[in-house]
């Protein structure tokens, strides 16, 4: 076999997908979870200034747009809830409430730690009660600190003061929760689309990362989805098509996407 050239910056060859997030700031964003056929593209109109007799005299766009597609395979409603940008509106409805009675938790540090079993709501946790393991009452905002995650999980985690937890010891942790029973997405008299900030991040086995993320980007059409046979041994999938356009309110020549590439360095 002839070689026509050679690999000239071998860093620069990407492999794998990534995790895509939507959320409507940068600061909120969430993980969609399983997804396929993920793809970004921009697009714009090219437009030309031709004279008569000197050529070309100017060359430029405009309609200028980048777009991301991908299918959900995680069809949970609250994240597709906030992709449609409030076209929809998503409700929880509360289940029987659930006693959990000395949990073990291993708190290493101040390291924050999720319990097992969260809120329906992602609020936090009711009636929390924390011994240590020798069933001596820990005091909160003194020996513990409770706070909940991005993803609606109650969490705990030792004061570095504390003298009733030790570091890498166990703490035993009495609660309450009380699960969804189900959820709802409802539809139909809501016409105006939210915009959301869209990342998709892939991470390479060195944990380099090549990121993009549109500024602002709207559900670009409806979706559909479709029920796989029974012995199919396949999924049901959402389509979701997002559309960014220009964020004015941002610098000039940072108005549409980011690419940070630590990948090709």
């Amino acid at each position: 076999m002839v070689t026509q050239t050679s690999v000239q910056k071998a860093t620069a060859i990407r492999f794998g997908s990534g995790k895509l997030e939507v959320g409507a700031t940068v600061g909120t964003l969430a993980d969609v979870g399983a997804i396929r056929n993920a793809t970004f593209a921009r697009e714009f109109e090219k437009v030309e200034i031709m004279s008569d007799n000197a050529d070309r005299i100017a060359a430029g766009i405009r309609d200028h747009f980048a777009f991301i597609e991908f299918d959900m395979l995680e069809i949970d409603m609250s994240k597709l809830s906030v992709i449609m940008g409030g076209l929809d509106t998503y409700a929880t409805v509360n289940g029987t409430p659930v006693a959990v009675v000395d949990e073990p938790i291993t708190l290493n540090g101040t390291d924050a730690v999720r319990l097992a079993n969260k809120e329906g709501d992602g609020t936090e946790a009711a009636s929390i009660v924390v011994t240590n393991a020798a069933a001596v009452a820990a005091v909160r905002n003194t020996d513990y600190v409770i706070s909940v995650d991005a993803s609606g999980y109650t969490t705990i985690a030792r004061v570095a003061a504390s003298a009733k937890l030790t570091d890498g010891g166990i703490a035993l942790i009495d609660y309450s929760y009380t699960p969804n029973a189900s959820v709802t997405l409802k539809s139909g008299g809501n016409t105006t689309i939210a915009d959301k900030v869209v990342r998709i991040t892939n991470t390479n086995a060195a944990g380099k990362t090549l990121q993009i993320t549109a500024y602002k980007a709207s559900i670009d059409e409806g979706w559909s989805y479709d029920f796989p046979a029974d012995d199919a041994y396949e999924v049901g999938m959402v389509h979701i098509k997002m559309k960014a356009r220009i964020d004015t309110t941002r610098t000039v020549g940072d108005q549409l996407f980011a690419i940070v590439d630590e990948q090709g360095v």
